[in-house]
């Protein structure tokens, strides 16, 4: 079979179809909607197929799921809705999610000034189900800054799954520890002693408290800096000045520096106000040898204490404390004692 080519130099009439050479048209076509491939549409049918598309809604219609924008300039707004529920609306306000938020991933960021939450549980290690899976640490992080300097470590207040006590903690003993305390970046040991921070409260109710250091000890306005083990009496052109009398039963106490509980803490710093320690176990600077179970009271040597000789008179207003170790150096030195003055 052979095929040829032909010309229709002035058009082409076949049914209502007409096609016109000289104005390069097609005309009399179904107005109707094409419903096969075979078919053509007019321009009618795709002008009005393009004026139907929503220039402010844009919609997907699978398994009732669709996203809506409506609006504009101030009031326009993007709303995404599943299932007839309004699930996430962004406007020029913000955005607010209307349903649960779940974030997949290692990291959440969030550049906010200022993080307000409305429910009364903030819930950390969620997938934690056993002892075993709990981590060392879990808490708050305040970043401070990023040198090692104690001003810009990081702090913490935090659940210390490490800590164990000394096997005295008898009440609640859950293993472990709330703890303050400061770090350097990228540290991720657990907290040290030196590592602890202070806390400042009104008023501490507890069914009961424990310390690391051993005495009880108050502020007191001293005429002089005094270093710590100093022996001190009510006395001087302040409240306290340091022992220079032999068997002085004016003797108030001992300084201290690592009070275990620091009374009238705001009077003033260790210079002007420093702790005196008047019950408990703290270093005593004593003059002379001195053996574990002496009694001490005051010597001539300024601020130091000495043991009582065998035999020798004194009374209980004498007594500074009792020696908890013994030392045969005839020099100025620390010694622990249990101090218990009779004020």
């Amino acid at each position: 079979m052979t095929t040829r080519n032909f010309r229709v130099n002035n058009g082409l009439s076949v049914g209502d179809i007409v096609i016109s050479a000289s104005a390069n048209t097609i005309t009399g076509g179904a107005t109707a909607a094409p419903n096969s491939d075979g078919q053509f549409a007019n321009k009618k049918y795709v002008d009005d197929q393009i004026s139907a598309i929503s220039t402010t809604s844009v919609t997907t219609d699978s398994n009732a799921t669709n996203a809506t924008v409506s609006g504009s300039g101030a009031t326009g707004k993007f709303v995404v809705t599943a299932n007839s529920n309004t699930e996430l609306t962004v406007d020029d306000s913000g955005v607010r999610v209307h349903g649960n938020l779940t974030v997949d991933g290692t990291q959440t960021i969030i550049n906010t000034a200022t993080l307000s939450v409305e429910d009364n549980i903030i819930e950390v290690n969620r997938n934690v189900s056993n002892n075993a899976g709990m981590p060392s640490i879990s808490g708050l992080k305040i970043n401070r800054g990023e040198t090692s300097t104690a001003t810009e470590q990081n702090l913490f207040w935090a659940w210390d799954e490490s800590f164990a006590d000394d096997g005295t903690t008898i009440h609640g003993n859950a293993g472990g520890a709330f703890t303050a305390f400061k770090r350097v970046e990228g540290n991720t040991s657990t907290p040290a002693t030196g590592d602890l921070v202070d806390i400042r409260a009104n008023v501490v109710h507890a069914t009961s408290t424990s310390a690391q250091y051993a005495d009880v000890a108050e502020r007191f306005e001293a005429d002089a800096p005094m270093s710590a083990g100093a022996v001190v009496e009510v006395g001087g052109s302040a409240e306290i000045t340091e022992t220079t009398t032999d068997l002085s039963d004016r003797v108030f106490g001992v300084i201290s520096d690592t009070p275990a509980y620091a009374m009238n803490a705001g009077a003033g710093n260790n210079d002007s106000h420093p702790y005196v320690a008047m019950t408990g176990r703290t270093p005593v600077r004593v003059t002379g040898a001195v053996n574990k179970g002496d009694r001490l009271v005051t010597s001539t040597v300024k601020g130091c204490a000495r043991a009582v000789a065998t035999g020798e008179s004194i009374t209980p207003f004498n007594v500074i404390g009792r020696a908890l170790e013994s030392s045969s150096d005839a020099g100025i030195k620390l010694v622990n004692c249990a101090v218990r003055t009779n004020n």
